[in-house]
């Protein structure tokens, strides 16, 4: 089998069959022909010679009589496919204030197109965004009313830092931990466990103090924690999060 890293890129739909059997892995543990053609709107046979492609680069393995996986590599780049649609539709969202919807579909139609040092960029774009006390968005994009002086906006911003300030500083004595963190809150990694390890999980082996980490959801039963770091979207168990101090931000 060739190296699949000697090869061609991918082609956009090539990349749209590995984010969907890489999500359909992630909801169900398993992928199948079947609900890969019904999540693409395509034919059972189109998929099948997809699945074929993909599986003599050594993206995943696939036999007709089993369910279909993705080998480590295949894995890696669907993730990276992933974190560019999430770090898109974010952007489109949240900068460009898209509706959800249309933000979707756009995000779609580009990630295919955009180079890493673009995507870093983006990336390092939406945490000052995120992190300023005042709301950068209405002041790049001129949505706000202009005003004859910057007294008010300055006012809020001082409030919000102080607020901040108070915040931080409590979480930061009381030894906060991610698994404590708010779902729809985002907070700043202040610590990591010496010699922790992240198997499996790559986007969590390269986060560094000081990163921003958005908490998407928390499964109440198991404590498990949907966060967003960097632009991955990635599950992390109770125990790990507990092991992890942030202050909210």
């Amino acid at each position: 089998m060739e190296d699949s890293k000697s090869l061609c890129p991918l082609s956009s739909a090539m990349e749209d069959y590995l984010e969907a059997i890489y999500h359909l892995e992630q909801e169900h543990r398993i992928a199948r022909v079947r609900d890969i053609a019904d999540r693409l709107k395509v034919r059972m046979s189109s998929v099948t010679s997809a699945l074929r492609t993909l599986s003599a680069r050594g993206l995943l393995k696939y036999d007709p009589h089993q369910y279909i996986t993705l080998t480590e590599e295949g894995a890696r780049q669907a993730q990276d496919i992933v974190r560019r649609h999430v770090i898109l539709k974010r952007f489109l969202v949240r900068v460009l204030k898209i509706d959800n919807a249309s933000a979707e579909d756009n995000a779609c139609r580009i990630e295919h197109h955009l180079d890493p040092e673009v995507i870093e960029r983006l990336v390092d774009f939406l945490g000052f965004m995120e992190m300023c006390p005042v709301d950068q968005t209405r002041w790049v994009y001129g949505i706000a009313e202009s005003c004859d002086d910057c007294e008010t906006c300055l006012e809020r911003a001082k409030g919000k830092l102080r607020t901040r300030a108070r915040a931080q500083e409590a979480a930061v004595a009381g030894g906060m931990t991610l698994a404590e963190a708010i779902p729809g809150s985002q907070v700043l990694i202040e610590s990591l466990p010496r010699g922790s390890s992240f198997s499996g999980l790559p986007a969590m082996e390269s986060v560094d103090i000081g990163a921003i980490v958005e908490i998407e959801h928390r499964d109440d039963k198991s404590g498990s924690l949907q966060i967003n770091v960097k632009g991955y979207r990635l599950s992390l168990d109770e125990e790990h999060a507990s092991r992890i101090l942030v202050k909210p931000i």
